[in-house]
């Protein structure tokens, strides 16, 4: 079949160079590019953001034009647009509280992961079975 298909796409066997695909190696991650990582998210979460606010302000300007002709041309197909619009709208502000809540999982996420002093409290008083405490308590009332 490597054949056929080397005739097919008219290339040579010896042409043909298998390298091994970058999935089986395995990777060091450097804690300097964790700042890089960082600082990619800072990046990306303010591009999406500007550009959420960028879609609110001429989603708002389509609004006000779609409403006026809506008004003016009485025409229900104009007022379905309008509703439109208004959901795409209530949408983006969805997405950019979305937006916000996943930056701040992102931003706790380092502390989470970094292990808190957990205090362990036992309050025993006493371990055992009652026929340990019956005798306990006699030998206590003995030394008495």
């Amino acid at each position: 079949m490597d054949n056929k298909l080397n005739k097919i796409f008219n290339i040579d066997a010896e042409d043909v160079v298998i390298t091994p695909s970058s999935y089986n190696k395995s990777e060091i991650i450097d804690v300097n590019t964790l700042n890089d990582v960082d600082e990619k998210i800072q990046s990306d979460y303010d591009k999406t953001r500007d550009n959420l606010h960028q879609l609110l302000k001429q989603g708002q300007d389509a609004l006000n034009h779609a409403l006026e002709v809506a008004k003016m041309s009485e025409h229900p197909r104009a007022f379905e647009v309008v509703g439109g619009l208004m959901k795409q709208l209530s949408d983006i502000n969805h997405q950019l509280l979305d937006l916000h809540t996943k930056k701040s999982k992102l931003d706790h996420k380092e502390t989470k992961d970094t292990p808190a002093a957990t205090n362990i409290t036992n309050n025993t008083m006493f371990v055992g079975n009652t026929t340990d405490l019956s005798k306990m308590i006699e030998q206590m009332r003995k030394d008495k």
